[in-house]
């Protein structure tokens, strides 16, 4: 575990030598599970040891129904919009029920979906989940990681607007190739630091599955969003907090607008 927390910790300040010296992980971002698992098993003296400490995540775009680009030939500019409307931790810890809903949100704390990993944590066996009926039922055990913060409306101003999040129309040459395209999130780490939820599906005839859910959470505050090419390292765009509101650096007009994206858990993020 020592030399783990060391080999992690030098990647840490150290950067990587193909990728920009200040952005922990380059152009692809930190490793968040083995982060996760570091931070959550570290004494609260040396934890107390990463309060402030940058870090940098690609976003699961993937994962995140919320995210479109949309690119014009006939002009060069490519838009890019990541909503965050509905990204709220619906977890008690972030929960502010006496909220005013004119001035406040409901759920204090927003969240940027980083990994998800899922594992069988048994062979599957045959069960009698009623008298005389059986199914042969799986154990499926899927761990979802995010960063969460409560900094979001130092990026753009609190709206009721479904289209609300990050991005900016930019001048490029072309299309970007989308496999490469990636959205960092810059973040710093607060107390407490991290945090878990687990939750329970048991198996039933329509679905024989006991499934369990753990949403694993790094929490901190965000210090900045930005759209990259993670072969090239070309920046797209740069947005930072600002006092007044939405402030995209780089040649970028006013915010974006792009048509609507479209049980137990399914494979994606939530």
């Amino acid at each position: 575990m020592l030399k783990s927390f060391l080999v992690l910790l030098l990647s840490l300040f150290s950067g990587l030598a193909c990728g920009e010296p200040s952005l922990p992980g380059g152009s692809a971002g930190q490793n968040i599970e083995e982060w996760f698992h570091t931070v959550s098993l570290m004494e609260p003296d040396r934890l107390a040891q990463l309060d402030g400490q940058l870090f940098s995540f690609a976003v699961d775009l993937d994962n995140s129904p919320g995210f479109g680009m949309d690119f014009d030939a006939a002009s060069g500019t490519l838009t890019l919009l990541y909503r965050m409307a509905f990204n709220n931790i619906a977890e008690g810890w972030s929960w502010e029920p006496l909220a005013n809903p004119d001035s406040q949100d409901y759920y204090r704390a927003k969240f940027l979906p980083v990994k998800s990993t899922q594992q069988e944590m048994a062979v599957p066996v045959e069960v009698e989940l009623y008298p005389g009926k059986k199914v042969e039922v799986r154990n499926l055990w899927r761990y979802d990681y995010f960063l969460a913060f409560e900094n979001l409306y130092d990026f753009y101003p609190r709206a009721v607007d479904d289209d609300a999040g990050f991005g900016a129309k930019v001048n490029v040459p072309g299309l970007p190739v989308r496999e490469r395209l990636k959205m960092l999130a810059l973040f710093r780490l607060k107390a407490p630091y991290h945090a878990e939820s687990n939750t329970f599906w048991k198996a039933d005839f329509s679905d024989p599955v006991d499934f369990t859910l753990r949403k694993r959470y790094l929490i901190g505050q965000l210090e900045e969003i930005r759209f990259v090419d993670s072969s090239t390292g070309e920046v797209y765009l740069r947005q930072l907090p600002s006092r007044s509101g939405f402030n995209p650096t780089s040649r970028a007009e006013a915010r974006p607008t792009l048509p609507p994206s479209s049980s137990k858990p399914d494979g994606g993020l939530h």
